[in-house]
């Protein structure tokens, strides 16, 4: 499992953060980081291909 270093001079601020919503810091990073990604993700496009009945074939 990676594990990344998170910079020290963010530990501190990460600490003081979590203790003031009586979090543990883990769960306050997952919960950053999560809320970051659903900022930045792409939206999933809706599938607009119609899907192929099993009996219907392609002739070539």
């Amino acid at each position: 499992m990676y594990s990344p270093k998170i910079r020290e001079d963010l530990v501190p601020r990460i600490y003081r953060a979590a203790k003031e919503k009586k979090l543990p810091m883990t769960t306050w990073v997952n919960q950053a980081v999560e809320l970051r990604l659903q900022e930045t993700a792409p939206q999933p496009q809706p599938n607009t291909e119609r899907k192929k009945d099993s009996h219907e074939y392609v002739s070539h």
